[in-house]
């Protein structure tokens, strides 16, 4: 709509200006204006005439030598023409003719130089036009290229985030963009890693002195690429900066490039303010390691979910996933063999069953909502065997790598989701006194569970009965002593 607004506005001053020009051209050449030119004419000539019946006037006489010169003058004499004329109105015929075309000359040059005055006028009148209107035009584009700008601007931070950011790479020519932004009076360990495809939040890095320094006022630096560095501030406040990675080509323009960092700079500080809080979410729900959701997440969905599962229409059931032996390959290979090991396990988890968390050490849950007992049991026995024959070879040793898992239903009468996490953990138990590189289900194991449970307490009851009879004897026998 704007667009076409504009368009109008130039077509209407390319029209005043074309009317401008054809009168211009056109004053000598109207019919209307030769005609009355012609009309003036004759009503001199008339006029002319009139005034010279009874003689020719003195001032036609000085008109006349001072158009035609002295010289004419003398050459009409009577007294020399009267061989030729024989009588004066021949000679008074020739001065009134004379006195005419002089009169004629004066007008058509009078009005000569008043078509040209016009014409200089229109020119003048058009060369003022045009560059008022060109300023004019030349104003207007500016403000649509401001309006296009801004409504660029507003519709980049309508944009989901992985969206906006791709615009403003694409804008700034971009290889990549890596956001860094503050957590209180220090740097995140997280960082916003995007290359225009793939968008990785919460990147965290291996030690505190890796993070770069804080960044308060630009740099730039130009080898093979440009690395450009700049402030976010939203409303006089920095919460981070963000280094920009872009080629250098032969036509690059590092002044031009800069204001349009300057420019998009503002927007891409918002937008990452807004973003900033998903972020620590994401990071307070999500395992740094293995990028699974954490014990904490899975906490609070079961709260709120909790009624729901209370009504039964649904099944559900969970299980603990165990990696066996995993303090043996740890303590063994060390920390950075045991994290890959997990993180490779999580994937392969993460993608065997609905919904996957760590849970803790080597620990993981899974959760299936709406499923069938016999799904559960096939897809846990599933994932085992996937574990069981997956390669695990790291820095050139391969590890056998198995889980045990333990799976239980959430029963209606139940007061908490936990539990039925209880219970798979007990189930898990089992699979690893059994053992391990096994699944097992809590209904099969309960009354073993319970025996055993029943025996425990038995045990127990019996060392209490020991530990008071101990504690009766020691008691009696102080007090001989302090009898004696």
């Amino acid at each position: 709509m704007k667009k076409r607004k504009l368009d109008n506005a130039r077509s209407i001053v390319e029209d005043i200006l074309g009317e401008i020009e054809k009168r211009s051209y056109a004053v000598g050449s109207d019919p209307a204006a030769i005609n009355h030119f012609q009309t003036e004419l004759r009503q001199l000539e008339d006029k002319v005439s009139l005034e010279c019946l009874r003689g020719i006037p003195h001032k036609y006489l000085a008109l006349i030598r001072e158009k035609v010169g002295a010289e004419i003058i003398e050459a009409l004499d009577p007294g020399k023409l009267g061989a030729v004329f024989k009588n004066r109105d021949r000679i008074h015929l020739v001065y009134k003719k004379i006195a005419v075309l002089v009169e004629k000359d004066n007008h058509a040059l009078n009005t000569a130089l008043e078509s040209l005055r016009e014409i200089d006028r229109l020119k003048y009148v058009q060369k003022e036009m045009v560059e008022s209107q060109t300023a004019h035009l030349q104003e207007m584009e500016l403000i649509e290229q401001r309006l296009l700008q801004s409504q660029w601007l507003i519709d980049t931070q309508l944009q989901s985030f992985e969206e906006a950011m791709s615009r403003i790479i694409a804008f700034l020519e971009a290889k990549h963009i890596e956001v860094y932004l503050f957590d209180d009076d220090h740097f995140l360990t997280n960082k916003l890693n995007t290359d225009g495809k793939a968008f990785i939040y919460n990147k965290q890095q291996e030690a505190t002195h890796d993070l770069p320094h804080a960044i308060e006022a630009p740099t730039f630096q130009e080898v093979q690429e440009s690395i450009y560095e700049t402030p976010l501030i939203v409303e006089g406040r920095q919460i981070g900066h963000y280094r920009i990675l872009c080629a250098i080509t032969p036509d690059f323009d590092r002044d031009r490039w800069i204001k349009k960092v300057a420019l998009i700079t503002p927007i891409a500080a918002r937008i990452i303010e807004a973003n900033q809080n998903r972020l620590h979410a994401a990071k307070v729900y999500t395992d740094d390691l293995t990028q699974l959701y954490n014990k904490r997440k899975l906490n609070e969905q079961m709260g709120r979910m909790f009624k729901q599962f209370k009504t039964g229409q649904k099944k559900l059931f969970v299980s603990m996933i165990d990696i066996d032996k995993f303090k043996i390959l740890n303590d063994t290979y060390g920390h950075p063999v045991g994290d890959e090991v997990l993180k490779r396990a999580a994937l392969i988890i993460r993608d065997g069953v609905p919904y996957a968390y760590r849970y803790g050490g080597e620990e993981f849950c899974a959760v299936f909502y709406g499923y069938e007992k016999q799904d559960v049991i096939d897809a846990l026995e599933n994932l085992r065997k996937c574990i069981e024959t997956t390669s695990f070879a790291i820095d050139g040793i391969e590890h056998s790598i198995t889980i045990s898992s333990g799976i239980a239903e959430f029963e209606i009468g139940m007061n908490a989701v936990m539990d039925a996490i209880d219970r798979a953990d007990k189930a898990l138990y089992v699979s690893k006194e059994d053992g391990r590189n096994r699944c097992t289900y809590y209904d099969d194991i309960k009354d073993r569970y319970l025996t055993d449970a029943s025996r425990l307490r038995q045990r127990n009851i019996m060392l209490e009965e020991e530990i008071t009879l101990l504690r009766q004897q020691l008691s009696a026998a102080k007090d001989q002593r302090t009898a004696g």
